[in-house]
C-alpha cells in the first residue's frame, strides 16, 4: 500500500521591493518550498515548509498515524 501523504516541491519566487529613488532592484530569487499532499485527494495539508526535512518528518508522522488508524478500523470491522 502506498503512503497516503507525500511531499511535493513547489516553486516560490521572492521579489525584492524598492523605494522611489533607489537604484534598480536585484533580480527575483527562485527558491522552493514544500507542501504535504494527500495522494488520495490531491489536496494539500497545512501551510507548507521552507525546509524539505521538516516536511518529510511531518509527512512520515501523518503516514504512521494513518496506518495505525487504518489497522484499528480493520480490527473493528473484523470483530476483534
Amino acid at each position: 500500500m502506498e503512503d497516503p501523504f507525500i511531499v511535493k516541491r513547489c516553486n516560490k519566487i521572492v521579489i525584492h521591493g524598492r523605494r522611489a529613488g533607489e537604484r534598480p532592484q536585484p533580480p527575483a530569487e527562485a527558491t522552493a518550498w514544500f507542501r504535504i499532499c494527500d495522494a488520495r485527494t490531491n489536496g494539500f495539508i497545512g501551510d507548507g515548509y521552507d525546509d524539505q526535512l521538516d516536511a518529510q518528518r511531518e509527512c512520515q508522522r501523518l503516514n504512521a498515524a494513518s496506518s495505525v488508524s487504518a489497522a484499528h478500523r480493520h480490527r473493528a470491522e473484523a470483530g476483534d
